[in-house]
């Protein structure tokens, strides 16, 4: 009873794994082309346009690109940085005009490792 009981265990601890990956060497490659979200804010045009085109939150919503393609899809590197399109807030600040900017037509190579025996 206790053999069965052990080998059960055993063999179900084995097959556990409902996926396999074939190895880390061979990957899937996809490109995905999108809109970034525009800055938090109306900012000088300035710094509006440097926020929008650079950093963090650059890498960051370009991951999101590959990220909502599922499950295992992550950022490999960007083919096509895009354009810079900014956009005047409406309202009153102090006589400034401030702005909203969003990178257009973001082109990502997307990669997710081969799934299969």
């Amino acid at each position: 009873m206790k053999l069965k009981l052990f080998g059960l265990l055993a063999l179900l601890f084995v097959f556990s794994s409902s996926s396999y990956a074939l190895s880390v060497d061979k990957w899937e490659y996809e490109s995905v082309t999108g809109d970034l979200k525009p800055t938090a804010g109306c900012k000088d045009r300035a710094k509006a346009e440097k926020k929008a085109s650079t950093g963090y939150r650059y890498n960051k919503y370009t991951t999101e690109l590959c990220n909502a393609k599922g499950y295992g899809w992550g950022k490999d590197k960007v083919l096509e940085p895009g354009e810079l399109v900014c956009e005047a807030c409406e309202g009153e600040y102090d006589g400034m005009e401030k702005y909203r900017c969003y990178m257009k037509d973001v082109t990502v190579q997307c990669r997710m490792v081969k799934r299969g025996w």
